[in-house]
């Protein structure tokens, strides 16, 4: 199942199992219903609550982002399975224990899953904006651009550890491999993973900590301590953050998403009552964005020939894997 679908499946699970009855009593049979709307159908919720700025906007985002998507996935040379896109292997060098990993992409691969993961993270978007009711917010706007918006953190520690860490770590980038189509640059790879990740940072801190962390505290606080309940939410929904990044690739490692969560969850909530999305979703984009872009900067890159995966290699490359690699 495709990384963005899984995400999308596990947080309106969540969503639905924690806060559905409250939240049609809150906000009203119509406002759930524009919600279900939106999601099922770009822009349709928005036009029938009458926010057809949103319509626009993030309808808009959405159907240019899906039909992107279904425009590469359509061709025979899209992967599917993640198993043909990337080949790991333990091996060994100077007597240790190393892993290489070798990520075969076609062009339309590539730029697939990028439009997809666009899609899936604008969609946590919608739900984060409805999901306190139907009234006209302009936070979402202000939110989708937290990662510039430096005045806020500029002087958090809590923000400029991670992202210092992210630009400086040992990634040993050149012991991985991307065979790639020739129709398909290293440079527009960065260009367009620059969109992708930053929207990852804003969708998935709007989904995970802005509707689940704070919709499990709501929850939790109906029978725990307002104390307990902050730690039980906090964990909770790092618990849930982590088995959405599990899978194949540089995120699947749900123990390093989990912990990740953790952090983000804290700075998100850092004491009882306290709630503040802007600075997590700025550690989260500028996390990914930064370690992707070393990775493609670092890595090693050959043209794939044509029908190459990583279950069928026509040609084979061997380096070891160490360091953090994870992105989340």
């Amino acid at each position: 199942m495709p990384r963005f679908l899984r995400c999308l499946l596990v947080g309106l699970a969540v969503l639905l199992a924690t806060t559905g009855t409250a939240q049609a009593a809150r906000t009203g049979l119509a406002c759930v219903g524009a919600m279900l709307g939106e999601y099922l159908l770009p822009g349709v919720g928005y036009a029938l609550l009458g926010e057809y700025d949103k319509a626009v906007i993030f309808g808009g985002l959405r159907w240019a982002a899906l039909s992107k998507y279904a425009s590469f996935a359509r061709s025979p040379n899209y992967l599917k399975d993640p198993k043909d896109i990337y080949k790991t292997e333990q091996i060994t060098v100077d007597g240790k224990e190393r892993q290489k990993m070798d990520i075969y992409l076609s062009r339309e691969t590539f730029y697939g899953k990028a439009y997809a993961s666009m899609y899936g993270n604008l969609t946590f978007a919608t739900i984060y904006d409805l999901y306190d009711g139907c009234g006209s917010k302009s936070e979402t706007y202000k939110l989708m651009a937290a990662p510039f918006r430096i005045d806020h953190f500029w002087a958090e520690p809590t923000f400029w550890a991670p992202v210092v860490y992210a630009g400086v770590v040992p990634l040993g980038s050149d012991n991985v491999t991307y065979h790639v189509d020739t129709n398909l640059s290293r440079q527009a790879m960065i260009n367009l993973s620059f969109v992708q990740y930053q929207l990852v940072g804003i969708g998935e801190e709007m989904l995970f900590r802005g509707v689940i962390q704070r919709s499990l505290y709501n929850g939790f606080s109906g029978f725990l301590s307002k104390k307990a309940a902050r730690w039980t939410s906090l964990v909770t929904a790092s618990a849930i953050f982590g088995a959405a990044h599990s899978g194949q690739g540089f995120s699947a490692n749900s123990g390093v998403a989990f912990g990740a969560g953790m952090y983000l969850g804290w700075v998100y909530n850092p004491e009882v009552g306290q709630f503040d999305l802007i600075e997590p979703i700025a550690i989260h984009a500028w996390w990914d964005t930064i370690l992707v872009n070393r990775r493609l900067r670092e890595s090693q890159f050959v043209a794939r020939k044509s029908g190459e995966t990583a279950r069928n290699p026509l040609a084979a490359r061997t380096y070891p894997l160490f360091g953090f690699t994870y992105r989340f």
